[in-house]
């Protein structure tokens, strides 16, 4: 294996950062409006909207594995990961676009477009973003390196959030140039954000080099060994069901949130900073901690992180909708909790290493589709259990709401996130790999390599 001596660029962390928030301008913008574009716009019934995404995750289990196997077998002058960035981040931007396009109504061939869309959308993300994200364990050899870099990733995501959170729902209403958003202002704003990502991803394929390669050639190694070694990889599976239920809740509540904002509150006045407020404490957070893992051990941080998320949510379901300035703040505590990720993506080079400590394989791009899978899967599930969730309570497109269907949307975006935050944070207490066995795990490696 190759390893960087050298410490990375502040620059370079900054423009890996980058990368995430050029994601965010693709799929969160997806997480945060298409389901309401499906229901409210184009008139999809909500079972089918989450039938539609399900099936696109389900696609999804076969897919991101596969194209991680192909990642980490490729072999280029820019090496296994940055080509695929280059390639398809163009092609993304385009199914972005489509997808929130509606040609054919909400009829059969409306939802046979939809899925077409969704899915094609969904298979190009995994291919620039499961390579964006392979890059932080090919950067560098340095575990509190990759840390950081997975923190400046998380920063990224979440200015970008607060990015889209500001402008995103002005955007809509001037492109569709009425008081409630049309289809039009919907595609036109999906098309201006597709068009600023292009550059951001160009950079990161500019400046972010791999310098770590597998000691063994890779393409000598059966695709089936390397999924089986992913596969009963146990601190990789803890980070899975963690990031599993983590992005269930996370996802879920962005994409259902503006639910809550438009039927419960009545504030499309606030949108924005209901949707700024958790995203700028959440980078806020995020920069502060990120050096933490030196000092704190990151299980305990991920503890702190998950509690606090849990019990806020719950804070903001007993809190009247009328309240918006308690709302606002509560959202703003939230997002001060939301600073674990970092520590769970940053703990996935480590589970590469004490895999290949253990069978000899190192599976960094398969490895890394597979926790990126837990993050569609969670995208998805949050989605597509928040809207059964409202379904069952009576929520009625374009309506005025019950006081049941209210209830079930109160429930869907802060009692469903707070238990999938719980149930992540008990998932994480298994992790068996601190600061100490990362580091015998390294040097082991190290000597093997000599």
């Amino acid at each position: 294996m190759m390893e960087q001596k050298a410490k990375l660029t502040m620059g370079t962390k900054i423009v890996y950062g980058l990368g995430d928030f050029a994601s965010q301008l693709v799929w969160t913008f997806v997480g945060n409006y298409l389901t309401v574009y499906y229901t409210d716009v184009v008139g999809l019934a909500p079972a089918i909207a989450s039938a539609i995404m399900l099936i696109a995750r389900i696609w999804d289990g076969v897919n991101d594995p596969m194209f991680g196997a192909i990642a980490e077998r490729t072999k280029s002058k820019w090496g296994r990961f940055r080509p695929y960035i280059l390639v398809f981040s163009p092609i993304l931007a385009i199914f972005n676009v489509l997808a929130f396009t509606a040609p054919f109504g909400n009829k059969t061939a409306g939802v046979i477009w939809a899925a077409f869309s969704y899915i094609g959308l969904g298979m190009l993300y995994t291919a620039v973003n499961l390579s964006y994200g392979s890059l932080a364990n090919v950067m560098t050899a340095d575990s509190q390196e990759r840390v950081e870099l997975n923190s400046w990733r998380m920063i990224g995501t979440n200015l970008g959030s607060c990015f889209l959170s500001a402008i995103s729902m002005p955007l809509i209403l001037k492109f569709s140039r009425a008081e409630a958003p049309t289809g039009m202002g919907y595609t036109l704003t999906t098309l201006v954000f597709a068009i600023c990502s292009l550059p951001l991803f160009f950079l990161v394929f500019k400046c972010c080099k791999e310098v770590i390669q597998p000691r063994q050639d890779v393409n000598q190694i059966p695709i089936k060994t390397t999924i089986k070694v992913v596969v009963t990889n146990k601190p990789l599976l803890i980070i899975f069901f963690t990031l599993l239920a983590y992005m269930t809740g996370m996802f879920g509540r962005i994409g259902l949130a503006i639910y809550y904002f438009m039927y419960n509150m009545h504030r499309f006045d606030l949108i924005s900073i209901l949707m700024m407020a958790p995203t700028i404490c959440g980078a806020v957070a995020i920069f502060l901690t990120r050096k933490l893992v030196n000092y704190v051990p990151k299980k305990t941080l991920g503890a702190i992180s998950l509690t606090g998320c849990g019990i806020s949510l719950l804070i903001l379901y007993m809190i009247p909708a009328s309240n918006a300035t308690m709302v606002i703040i509560m959202s703003g505590v939230y997002g001060l909790f939301s600073f674990a990720v970092p520590l769970f993506m940053g703990s996935v080079p480590e589970c590469i290493d004490y895999a290949e400590l253990n069978t000899g394989v190192r599976s960094d791009g398969t490895s890394y589709a597979f926790t990126s899978l837990a993050t569609k899967f969670g995208s998805a599930f949050g989605a597509s259990v928040g809207l059964m969730i409202m379904s069952y309570f009576g929520y009625v497109a374009n309506a005025e709401q019950t006081a049941e269907a209210l209830k079930g949307i109160n429930i869907a975006v802060n009692i469903f996130p707070a238990v999938t935050f719980f149930v992540a944070l008990v998932i994480w207490m298994f992790y068996p790999i601190d600061a100490k066995k990362a580091t015998e795990i390294r040097e082991e490696l190290e000597k093997k390599a000599e």
